[in-house]
């Protein structure tokens, strides 16, 4: 069976789940991170984070279970076709761009040298290569599963690989993450997508495990194929269904946390996704927040070590 799941995080902590049990959790060492500007923890507010910490590695470790299968057959065909041009004879380079744009070719981090693309050329070709695996495990029946959320990214992905079997006969079932999901141990878990998940978690959610009737496939791949023709530059989910809509969407979300006086991009960027959990990346909410610059609605007052670090202020 080819497992299918729609971001690189997904896929690392899937290919660990397919094995992993209630003795895989190696504690190691942990670190504690605080941010820049804030006070170091004391000694005894460290000790007490890790502690915390380990409790919690400890109950998730005691309900852990494996999904099963093999790690090869954990598959990541795409990604981020919420964002971007997903047809047209440039397509293929776009992507390449957007995924250049995506690993700091737009926002560099400090330090990193802006002409290393090993990690973009790695990614780049291991798409391409568990697509070609998706259709030709496709082709020959073999059985698909996918793993999928109401993330705009992740939902745009699941329809794009049904669209991709559209002339395949093999049988397609699916598990879409809940709202809420409550665990054998008296708690109830909410996640935004499965990249959220430890790998102990995601054998627990193998019974909402459902088949994709044909006429249901066909459905889902007919409603890309229109999202194929309009190819907007963003794709999100309104009132529960994928929508073509305009590169400023997201714009009210932005300009409602933006706080009077200056403030720093990072903690706009943070309040935004955190406030609203719309089931996107930084990078778009930056790319906006930098649009809103040129536009002349917002006003650098001081640069820092790259974007995210730069103080702003509104024009009025």
């Amino acid at each position: 069976m080819l497992q299918i799941v729609l971001s690189d995080s997904e896929c690392g902590t899937l290919k660990m789940a397919t094995h992993w049990g209630s003795s895989s959790w190696d504690v190691g060492v942990i670190g504690v991170i605080f941010g820049e500007g804030e006070k170091e923890p004391t000694q005894e507010e460290k000790n007490q984070a890790i502690a915390q910490f380990k409790a919690q590695r400890e109950k998730e470790n005691r309900r852990a279970r494996p999904v099963g299968g093999n790690p090869g057959d954990v598959l990541c065909p795409s990604v981020g076709l919420d964002i971007g041009p997903i047809s047209g004879p440039d397509v293929e380079k776009a992507r390449f761009d957007l995924l250049t744009a995506w690993l700091g070719g737009d926002f560099p981090l400090p330090d990193c040298d802006p002409d290393d693309y090993a990690q973009r050329d790695m990614l780049w070709e291991q798409r391409q290569r568990d697509r070609e695996r998706l259709l030709e495990g496709g082709k020959h029946g073999e059985a698909v599963r996918i793993w999928y959320s109401n993330a705009p990214y992740s939902l745009c992905g699941f329809y794009d690989v049904l669209w991709q079997l559209r002339d395949c006969d093999c049988p397609v079932t699916a598990l879409e993450m809940p709202r809420w999901m409550p665990l054998e141990d008296n708690t109830v878990q909410s996640c935004l997508n499965w990249g959220e998940l430890s790998p102990g978690d995601w054998a627990a959610y193998l019974p909402l495990e459902r088949e994709i009737p044909k006429n249901v496939r066909r459905a889902i791949a007919m409603e890309w194929s229109q999202l194929r023709e309009e190819n907007s530059p963003l794709r999100a989910v309104v009132n529960g269904r994928l929508r073509s809509v305009g590169e400023d969407f997201y714009d009210p979300f932005i300009r409602a946390q933006i706080p009077d006086g200056i403030f720093r991009v990072a903690h706009l960027i943070g309040d935004v996704l955190g406030r609203y959990q719309l089931g996107i990346g930084d990078w778009w909410i930056a790319k906006r927040i930098q649009a809103m610059e040129t536009q002349g609605e917002l006003i650098t007052v001081s640069k820092g070590d790259g974007f995210y670090r730069n103080e702003m202020r509104r024009a009025q």
